[in-house]
């Protein structure tokens, strides 16, 4: 049963919740929620860009909107990578955009090759959102591998800075993968998918996403390591 119908009353409920939440936090916090209009304001623009390339993409069904979609989902994930690292984007911006390039590319590969187009804009959506999160606990690990040891000041943990990275980057990477992979099977089963065949599919684009995940980490830490050692 699809629901064609959208409550206005509820609609209007949550709108006052709301309004009360950020009243409330006006008072505890104004500094908080100013920053938090912030990033409302550039998620509601980042949606309006998004949907106008999935309405357009559902329209025609053509393969450069595929394509545009597929880009647009790239130059997202990457942007959101960068954001939480800002002060040093510059120099991870190129490592950062070809490790989410090979994993995009292993990502999309799988979804085209197990799922047909019509559901392609969703499932690689989802896969790329939880290698996007998991690439941004890895710079976040990255970054703080180079804090200065308490024996040697002077010298960053260079040779530490691929384990310290890399094995929480895939504990990371299972935490959405396993919420969001069932919802992805009940979703194929709805659609009449038989389930061994739903199950297949649903293991071998978890194992994509870990082999998307650990190229993109290995190739972004190694160039940064690189860039770190030519300083």
């Amino acid at each position: 049963m699809i629901v064609n119908e959208i409550s206005l009353w509820g609609a209007a409920v949550v709108a006052i919740i709301v309004v009360i939440a950020m009243i409330a936090l006006a008072f505890v916090d104004s500094k908080m929620l100013r920053r938090m209009l912030v990033i409302f304001g550039a998620t509601v623009a980042q949606m309006i860009v998004v949907g106008a390339v999935v309405l357009l993409a559902f329209k025609t069904f053509a393969w450069w909107a595929y394509l545009l979609w597929y880009l647009l989902i790239l130059f997202l994930s990457i942007c959101w990578v960068l954001y939480p690292i800002n002060f040093m984007w510059k120099r991870a911006m190129i490592p950062v955009s070809a490790a989410m390039l090979a994993g995009s590319i292993v990502v999309g590969g799988s979804t085209m090759l197990c799922l047909p187009m019509n559901v392609f804009l969703t499932v690689y959506s989802v896969l790329m959102a939880c290698m996007t999160a998991s690439m941004i606990q890895t710079m976040v690990n990255f970054l703080r591998s180079q804090h200065a040891s308490p024996m040697n000041p002077e010298a960053p943990k260079l040779e530490l800075s691929w384990r310290e990275s890399a094995l929480p980057q895939i504990r990371s990477m299972a935490q959405p993968l396993v919420m969001v992979m069932p919802m992805l099977y009940a979703g194929m089963l709805v659609g009449g998918v038989s389930a061994h065949i739903g199950l297949i599919v649903i293991l071998m684009l978890i194992a994509a996403s870990f082999v998307a995940n650990v190229l993109a980490g290995m190739i972004a830490l190694s160039m940064i390591h690189k860039e770190v050692r030519k300083v």
